[in-house]
């Protein structure tokens, strides 16, 4: 769980599936619910008051194991916290 303040004197905790400030532009491995694997630059790590759907992580995608072509190497996108099963930082 990370701490959100919200304004002063009130603070609410965000679990974020153990992503932190501290992995931002960390290049990781990521495996989401539906199977998919992730090798990613981490960019921004997204949180709120409420939990869903504004609570994730933004990043640029290294590559993947889909071959739908839904997604492009080098193009940022978003996920919630909910999707992430499991990552692996692996260094700069």
């Amino acid at each position: 769980m990370q701490p959100l303040n919200i304004r002063a004197g009130m603070v609410i905790q965000v679990d974020t599936s153990g992503l932190n400030q501290g992995q931002v532009g960390k290049r990781m491995c990521v495996a989401l619910a539906d199977g998919e694997l992730l090798e990613i630059r981490r960019h921004e790590l997204t949180v709120c008051s409420k939990p869903e759907p504004c609570c994730g992580v933004t990043y640029v995608l290294i590559s993947t194991n889909r071959s739908d072509g839904k997604r492009d190497k080098g193009a940022a996108y978003w996920t919630a916290f909910g999707e992430i099963e499991r990552f692996q930082v692996w260094g700069d």
